[in-house]
């Protein structure tokens, strides 16, 4: 049998989830003759609770002296449960003795005061947690010693290395600041000098008193000066906390340590900072993530606990490498929006990061809620700055990357706490729907999809504005013929609600019932050339369109929103703005709506449609039939503004592939809900898109001139004309093409993903190769 190195491990904080993952880690290395976890309750509750969370064999101490020259033949299978006290230095003194161990982790836990404590303040936490570290590290330097100045042979001698996980001292840091005001400016740095103590004096006491025991630590076993007694130099401020890359060595002969700090937890997020479920009429309908971490776009550092065990062993067997120094590990660098997206995509829930202010987080009626804004506060600010690189270079020692928040999340998707939140239950299906403006192309073509989905048999409610006019005949009988056609698709399952959009008490009337809602808010949208963008019409369609949120929020029965307007809308905002053109807000209306029905707790989904394959196709048609040919093709070019060089693309889909978007939608409404979806399907430039319609419909044996153009529009003069096409419609393309689902190219996969059967210009153009309306677009029989 292969001897192994007589090691013992000794891990304080057993029952904790440091301690556990160091543990499962040690005795995963196998090097380890005997490994004890040290606990103050060693009752048969506690551990049996600790053998069931570490799922690893657990026994008690059984009392005799530990001798390791005993175990030189065996590896430790199990975790040895040991008994002892921080605060009792005769008890430390026992444990270390006993144990010989030559590989110790030390982690603490601040005891902070709870509603009839019997401790009365943060500061006597702190002050009890920073003299439990004293005790422990003066208990063990006196114990070491002993050992080498009294033993007897190198067998009585061990070598022993700590890990201790700390934390930041903020208190010092804080009151560093404030003794060098003068020497930095820094906004961040700013702001955490105004950082409040608290009533007794403390600075984030749970954090401070871990931090000032580490530099106890630090300076009584490797010299380190106390960093609050260096001058205020920009290398101090930028990192205070991290030594030299090079290791410090040990003052005292066999003895180094490594202090580690640990970023936010993921782990908390199925604690303290777990998604909180908003609540409208007896229903959750959204989930907050409300501990104040910063802006939400700011990366923090966040850090799985369970890659302790990968990081420990390293550490032990590589001490001469890390002796004296500080590590602060992460595990990725994430922000708060991330995290929340993160949670809605696992779960299909509406999750979003709405933090509480630091005041607000201050005076919730929780003892430690302004210490807690402290450290969010702190968490935020660039001091509290994490190392990813080299914990990534101590991780692949044993072939691993970091754990992230994704990976994290999966593999704690069944947390207590989340199915305590309602996040794992079911949806209650969604089965009658009522789509707004029914008679557009995008309301028509989503009742269309809701009536051919096989998965269910949707009820809808078609919502149709009356006519205005009802003394035009003809706009009437126009009106009364789309009714019939719209009905005509499904008798049995369609009902006609005539709506008036400025009336909330009609918007309720036809949500009767209903627990969908599609809601197209630019149906009388202009010819896209931001030519005559009427301010008026917005200004209209805004407001209906907040008549129909406040009708779902009162309806209740309406469980989902999905709300459509072409991603062009805020655009055509933008581009007014930037021409001096009045706009009544810095938000497009797409952001504001969206912020309305959050308001009102209302579950949504945000469709963004591209320019239509039809109105693309219709616009092409319209130009390539409009009349002679330009004298100057290349003035024309300047004269509206389009560089042909360029290329410029444009994003498109078909109308009619919306319908299956939304019946998908509806069908996991929880899983699209909060979300934002860019549809998709092609995106071409004015070349591609002329030459396809010429490939298609000019190219076919079977394209004729029409008798109702003229005899000179033959193939050659159709083929001539697509040439000028670009003149024509190029300010069109360049509004287009600064639209950001160009930008984003995975669009289209993710378009495909909801509507597989979506088709891209050319497929499109192919299955209407025979629409004759198509063709007598483009004079052809």
């Amino acid at each position: 049998m292969m001897k192994i190195n007589n090691n013992v491990a000794l891990v304080f904080g057993i029952s904790g989830d440091q301690g556990q993952s160091v543990a499962s880690g040690l005795l995963a290395a196998g090097s380890y003759s005997r490994i004890y976890g040290v606990t103050r309750d060693v009752s048969r509750d506690r551990i049996e609770a600790i053998a069931k969370r570490m799922s690893v064999p657990v026994e008690v101490d059984d009392g005799a002296a530990g001798d390791n020259t005993l175990a030189g033949d065996s590896v430790a299978k199990h975790v040895t449960i040991i008994d002892a006290d921080l605060n009792n230095a005769a008890s430390l003194r026992r444990v270390f003795v006993r144990s010989r161990a030559t590989d110790i982790f030390l982690v603490t836990t601040t005891d902070v005061p709870t509603e009839g404590a019997a401790m009365g303040s943060f500061h006597e936490s702190e002050e009890l947690e920073y003299e439990s570290i004293k005790t422990f590290f003066d208990v063990l330097v006196e114990v070491h010693k002993k050992e080498w100045t009294e033993g007897e042979g190198a067998n009585m001698r061990l070598e022993r290395h700590v890990i201790f996980s700390t934390m930041d001292n903020v208190k010092g840091l804080v009151e560093f600041l404030e003794l060098h005001a003068g020497a930095y400016t820094n906004d961040d740095i700013n702001d955490l000098r105004s950082m409040k103590p608290l009533d007794d004096g403390g600075i984030v006491p749970h954090f401070s008193g871990k931090g000032r025991g580490g530099e106890y630590a630090l300076k009584l076993i490797h010299g380190v000066a106390d960093p609050w007694k260096r001058p205020p130099t920009p290398e101090l401020l930028k990192s205070p906390w991290m030594n030299d890359s090079a290791p410090t060595p040990s003052i005292i002969s066999g003895l180094s340590l490594t202090l580690i700090k640990l970023p936010f937890l993921h782990y908390n997020f199925a604690l303290s900072a777990v998604p909180l479920p908003t609540t409208s009429e007896g229903r959750a309908t959204q989930w907050s993530i409300s501990t104040c971490l910063g802006d939400p776009s700011n990366p923090l550092d966040m850090f799985s606990v369970s890659d302790l065990k990968y990081i420990a062993p390293t550490l032990f067997q590589q001490f001469e490498q890390y002796q004296g120094r500080t590590i602060k590990l992460t595990g990725e660098k994430i922000t708060m929006d991330e995290v929340a997206y993160e949670f809605s995509d696992l779960f299909g829930k509406d999750i979003i990061y709405s933090p509480l202010t630091l005041e607000e987080m201050s005076m919730l009626n929780i003892p430690e809620g302004r210490a807690f804004s402290q450290m969010c506060q702190y968490l935020a600010s660039p001091y509290s700055d994490h190392d990813l690189k080299e914990t990534r270079a101590i991780m692949s020692a044993c072939g691993r990357d970091p754990q992230t928040f994704h990976s994290w999340l999966l593999s704690h998707s069944d947390e207590k706490t989340f199915e305590k939140v309602g996040l794992t239950s079911d949806a209650t299906p969604i089965q009658c729907v009522a789509v707004f403006n029914a008679l557009s192309l995008q309301g028509e073509s989503v009742i269309k999809g809701l009536v051919a989905d096989t998965r269910k048999q949707f009820i809808i409610n078609a919502c149709v504005c009356g006519n205005d006019n009802k003394d035009d005949s003809k706009q009437q009988h126009e009106l009364e013929a789309k009714v019939k056609h719209i009905q005509s698709l499904d008798p049995e399952r369609i009902s006609i609600h005539y709506t008036n959009l400025d009336d909330m008490d009609s918007c309720v009337r036809a949500l009767k019932g209903t627990e969908g809602v599609f809601l197209v808010t630019d149906f009388k949208y202009p010819h896209p050339q931001l030519l005559h963008h009427d301010l008026e019409m917005e200004d209209q369609e805004e407001r209906q369109a907040r008549v129909v949120i406040d009708a779902c929020a009162v309806s209740g029965t309406v469980k989902h929103l999905v709300l459509s307007r072409m991603e062009a809308a805020d655009d055509v905002d933008n581009e007014l703005k930037d021409s001096g053109a009045d706009s009544k807000a810095l938000l497009g209306v797409k952001a504001r709506l969206a912020a309305y029905a959050r308001a009102k707790h209302i579950s949504m989904t945000y469709v963004l449609m591209p320019m239509y394959s039809e109105q693309f196709f219709h616009a092409l048609a319209e130009k390539i039939c409009d009349g002679k040919k330009r004298d100057d093709a290349s003035n024309a070019n300047k004269d509206v503004g389009v560089d042909e060089s360029k290329d410029e693309k444009v994003v498109c889909m078909s109308a009619e592939s919306l319908g299956p978007a939304v019946a998908n939608i509806f069908d996991s409404y929880e899983v699209y809900s909060g979300h934002e979806i860019g549809l998709v399907s092609d995106i071409l430039s004015i070349k591609e898109a002329t030459e396809t319609v010429h490939q298609i419909f000019f190219e076919s044996p079977s394209s004729e001139p029409s008798s109702v153009h003229d005899a000179g529009t033959s193939l050659a003069h159709s083929n001539y004309r697509l040439d000028i096409v670009a003149q024509d419609l190029g300010q069109m393309f360049r509004f287009y093409s600064k639209m950001d689902a160009v930008k984003e190219r995975d669009l289209i996969a993710k378009t495909l993903k909801l509507v597989p059967d979506a088709k891209s210009f050319k497929s499109w153009l192919e299955d209407n190769r025979d629409n004759a309306e198509f063709r007598e677009m483009l004079g052809l029989r």
